[in-house]
């Protein structure tokens, strides 16, 4: 049978299934995916979430990174009565969405703050008369009074809470907002409401139930969470600013680094500056004016060898598809955190790699100074991933978010590169334990890097075995990877006796 005979089968034998409505209205759903968003076929789960929205069936929908989510709600969004109010998270994600839908020719309207009267005029009036059908909004917007008043006016047909996850990633920190996206619905009075998520634990689910559909009824449509077109790995290191820049002139571009912080961001960023990248290098957090981070989008959206210095204000939703390499300098706030972000590789379907550097101690800290309890269980089970070693990496990120483990696809756990030493480790504890109280963590840094002649010590070359043997590395960088072992308890300093403030082993 060829390919025409048997689409045509298939056709007669989903018109004898199905009632006239429901064909009528799939046919239409086929007829805008085409003619509005150019797309000729659309996955059978796009179709059952979007025949949600039409029947007016509450659901929680998760699906992978790449999966087509926004499709889900941007399509049904030209069938519905009413617009359809989008909640998202960051101001990059709705400058993003606004850009693809204009470029689309779907009017769609923002409602964000420092809007003038005059704007919010013409906007109430596009959304009232039907020629806006789309709203991307911040919770933050949304629970303006006024705002919410002229909202109640606009008979809204549809609530999306998009990356919904954060309602409990965020909601108990620093965007309480979310937390009140379901007072949001319950104001406007609009029953049909989909949450959307890349990532959720059974946990992270039961939240978004409780929170935004009050334990009402709701559906649950989902995906395995799994990219199999990513590899994952863990890399110990000493000298987090050393790891991170030979990744950032080694690793296949574009390449995305996150930062935990916005002055680690920056920091970060003018370093690999001025060590001599020969790639461009930019910086993106939410401090930057909103011109500053329209330009550093359009610049990466557009790069195909840059490299970007984040924190996570950059990612969730932003469509770059080539990025072959995503970094996290220091471990993300949670496993679903981790998925999202490390998700922004390979959406174009191919290969690329995840990344995460780990300095054990300086998780442990951070670990220590999480005041909230549940921030801090949802990091420790992240960072129980990271220390790892000898389960598949891709199969304990799905079973820490509860799902069935699948056939890995690459990781550094079962192709067998995974290791337990940070680069220059052995080095370092192979000097150190032939010269035990000898050096100050300076000098052997300075003799490790071949920085300094160890005739200036006294010494001549082949008295001092392991000179030279970090060669390459910046003395400051091999003192950082010294003292990251002494923290580790693998060193000590002398803190006493005529060897005081000399470096020796544990117990030595």
């Amino acid at each position: 049978m060829t390919s025409s005979s048997a689409r045509a089968s298939r056709e007669k034998e989903r018109r004898r299934s199905t009632g006239p409505d429901v064909i009528a209205r799939q046919d239409e759903i086929e007829r805008l995916a085409r003619s509005r968003f150019g797309i000729t076929y659309l996955y059978p789960i796009q179709r059952f979430v979007v025949s949600n929205v039409l029947e007016g069936n509450p659901q929680i929908v998760v699906l992978p990174t790449g999966a087509g989510k926004s499709l889900c709600f941007q399509l049904p969004s030209l069938m519905l009565p009413g617009p359809t109010l989008v909640l998202m998270p960051l101001l990059s994600l709705i400058s993003d969405q606004e850009r693809k839908l204009r470029e689309l020719g779907i009017p769609v309207g923002l409602l964000r703050g420092g809007l003038s009267i005059e704007e919010k005029s013409l906007l109430w009036a596009g959304l009232r008369t039907g020629r806006i059908r789309l709203l991307l909004a911040t919770p933050e917007s949304c629970l303006v009074e006024s705002n919410l008043k002229a909202l109640g006016s606009c008979r809204i047909s549809h609530i999306v809470v998009d990356e919904a996850h954060c309602i409990s990633e965020w909601g108990n920190s620093f965007r309480p907002a979310y937390l009140q996206a379901g007072s949001i619905v319950r104001r406007l009075g609009v029953r049909m409401v989909s949450a959307f998520t890349a990532t959720a634990s059974q946990e992270v689910t039961r939240r978004i139930r409780t929170l935004l559909f009050h334990d009402g009824e709701v559906r649950f449509v989902g995906e395995n969470a799994d990219r199999p077109g990513i590899t994952y790995s863990v890399q110990p290191v000493l000298c987090i600013s050393r790891a991170l820049f030979r990744l950032v002139q080694t690793a296949e571009p574009p390449l995305l680094v996150f930062c935990r912080t916005r002055s680690d961001t920056e920091v970060a960023c003018r370093l690999a500056r001025r060590s001599g990248m020969d790639r461009p290098v930019f910086f993106y957090h939410a401090g930057l004016s909103r011109e500053e981070r329209a330009a550093v989008e359009r610049w990466f959206l557009a790069s195909r060898d840059g490299a970007l210095f984040a924190t996570c204000a950059y990612g969730m939703g932003v469509d770059k598809p080539d990025i072959r390499t995503v970094v996290h300098a220091n471990v993300p706030s949670s496993v679903e955190a981790y998925l999202q972000e490390s998700g922004r590789a390979g959406r174009d379907g191919g290969t690329s790699r995840a990344i995460l550097l780990l300095a054990r101690k300086t998780e442990e800290a951070h670990r220590l100074r999480l005041s909230d309890a549940c921030a801090r269980e949802r990091f420790e089970r992240i960072f129980s991933y990271a220390l790892r070693r000898e389960e598949c990496r891709r199969n304990s990120l799905l079973a820490l978010i509860g799902q069935n483990p699948v056939a890995c696809s690459g990781c550094d756990v079962c192709d067998g590169s995974a290791g337990s030493r940070a680069e220059g480790e052995v080095q370092i504890m192979s000097f150190v334990g032939r010269h035990r109280r000898r050096f100050h963590p300076s000098e052997a840094a300075e003799i490790l890097s071949a920085t300094v002649d160890p005739r200036s010590l006294r010494a001549f070359h082949d008295c001092v075995p392991g000179w030279g043997s970090l060669q390459g590395w910046k003395t400051q960088e091999v003192e950082l990877a010294i003292h990251a072992l002494v923290s580790e308890g693998r060193l000590r300093v002398r803190a006493r006796g005529p060897w005081k403030g000399r470096l020796t082993v544990q117990n030595g």
